[in-house]
């Protein structure tokens, strides 16, 4: 009944369409009359040649493969609609909307975030088969040994859950394994104070890096007695030499006044511009989320673009050298604590060229220099 129809003609059609049908051997079946119409099955292939001599003939009803391809064609529209809805919430279904990762800790917080969005598991981006996320846990366990115990990453419907166990790392362990405090650079101590262990170095006394200040092995008629775990504060003085070059030339940028808003659509990382599309390398973006919700497939996002251009500008041989110099010192701060300061700076060089100037700097800096180096085994007390 693959290519089977049923019809439909006028009563007095009868005769002629009976004489008609078995005269040309034309298949049919079902043939009956009802309510002044005749109703008929034919093959959908000899529709045309009964039409051209029956031109009123009406389909009934379709049979078999001819009745859906009929519904498909009617209905082709609808049908394609809700297949690209479908086809759109297996897509939305398989998207990560959120990354939740559970943690107190907001360093290890933002490392395990890092190696997330490395692997592709952010927003927008889809989720992941049990196999590739074992194998990113795996990496992420291996390369954070020393802080993370245990991760376990869930997928929570477009969502994924991320939960840490943080590695608590025993100090008792290593507080109690006897050692030497030694100096961790060439330097002239100008502090030092002792909290365990003997003491084998004074106050302004030159050091050498790895030369032990404080011992952890306690002696007693110039027998080792017992073995600490040596512990302290020394600051020295030490000496670092910079060399800092600046150009008497050089170019920076300079804000117009001149603000583009750029509004767009992010679309599975692609951007859709709304309004205010502006393509330039010169600009300063600032973005801020206008609407974000985990039921929608996008976010719309406020890009405010401030548009600078570059400036030449040139600089004295005076103005070259205190540039120089703080620059060298600031290359020197940022290196130091708090409690960490210059004591005192010399230019050792001075060398102008055509195009730029030069400074050697010497500096003699404050600052802790203490690291710690362990007792070995075979050096045990008196009697073990």
């Amino acid at each position: 009944m693959n290519n089977i129809i049923k019809i439909e003609l006028e009563k007095n059609e009868y005769s002629r369409l009976l004489n008609y049908l078995i005269k040309n051997t034309i298949f049919f079946e079902k043939l009956t009359l009802t309510n002044n119409k005749i109703n008929l099955n034919i093959f959908y292939n000899d529709l045309d040649t009964l039409k051209l001599y029956f031109p009123n003939i009406k389909i009934i009803k379709y049979y078999g493969i001819k009745k859906i391809t009929e519904f498909i064609k009617k209905h082709y529209i609808l049908l394609i609609s809700f297949l690209i809805t479908y086809l759109i919430l297996i897509i939305l279904s398989n998207v990560i909307f959120n990354v939740e990762i559970i943690t107190n800790n907001n360093e290890l917080k933002r490392v395990i975030n890092l190696y997330l969005e490395e692997s592709d598991i952010k927003k927008y981006k889809f989720m992941k088969t049990k196999k590739e996320l074992d194998k990113i846990k795996s990496k992420i366990l291996e390369e954070n040994k020393t802080s993370l115990e245990w991760i376990e990453i869930e997928r929570i419907g477009t969502k994924y859950k991320v939960e840490l166990t943080e590695r608590v790392i025993n100090d008792s362990e290593e507080s109690s394994t006897p050692r030497d405090l030694v100096a961790s650079k060439d330097a002239l101590i100008k502090y030092l104070v002792v909290e365990k262990g003997d003491k084998v170095k004074e106050v302004n006394e030159l050091v050498k890096k790895g030369e032990v200040i404080i011992t952890g092995k306690i002696m007693h008629n110039e027998t080792v007695k017992d073995l600490v775990p040596a512990s302290g504060k020394v600051y020295g003085e030490v000496w670092y030499t910079t060399t800092t070059s600046v150009p008497f030339t050089h170019t920076h940028y300079q804000k117009t006044g001149k603000i583009i808003n750029h509004i767009y659509m992010e679309v599975f990382g692609k951007k859709i511009t709304l309004l205010g599309k502006y393509k330039s390398n010169m600009t300063l973006n600032e973005s801020k989320v206008i609407l974000d919700k985990p039921y929608l497939f996008f976010t719309l996002v406020k890009e405010k673009k401030e548009l600078y251009e570059y400036v030449t500008h040139t600089v004295t041989e005076q103005e070259a050298y205190e540039e120089a110099l703080k620059r060298s010192e600031e290359s020197i701060k940022n290196k130091l604590d708090e409690d960490e300061y210059i004591i005192d700076k010399k230019v050792l060089k001075k060398n102008v060229y055509s195009s730029k100037i030069e400074l050697e700097v010497f500096y003699k800096v404050y600052e802790s220099i203490v690291d710690y180096k362990e007792i070995p085994k075979e050096e045990t007390k008196e009697g073990e």
